[in-house]
């Protein structure tokens, strides 16, 4: 069974998230006015937009394996 770890691009995304949160919750808390159905389209455009970031980075990094890292893929020594 394969171990499941988190590696830079998902703790960067946990952070982005984080920082969004406390970001929303000081301008709720500095004025609760600023809670309307725009600010929570707004935030919740971001949040998603971070997911989206993440997941294309790992789209991004397979395609780049299999594009320029065929030779290590299919063993090929190197020199060949």
């Amino acid at each position: 069974m394969r171990k499941i770890t988190f590696g830079r691009k998902f703790y960067a995304g946990l952070f982005a998230i984080i920082v969004l949160v406390y970001f929303f919750t000081m301008a709720v808390m500095l004025d609760p006015d600023a809670l309307s159905p725009g600010s929570l389209i707004f935030f919740g455009g971001m949040v998603v937009t971070v997911c989206f970031m993440y997941i294309g980075g790992n789209v991004w990094k397979s395609w780049i394996k299999s594009k320029y890292f065929r030779a290590e893929l299919q063993k090929i020594p190197p020199g060949v």
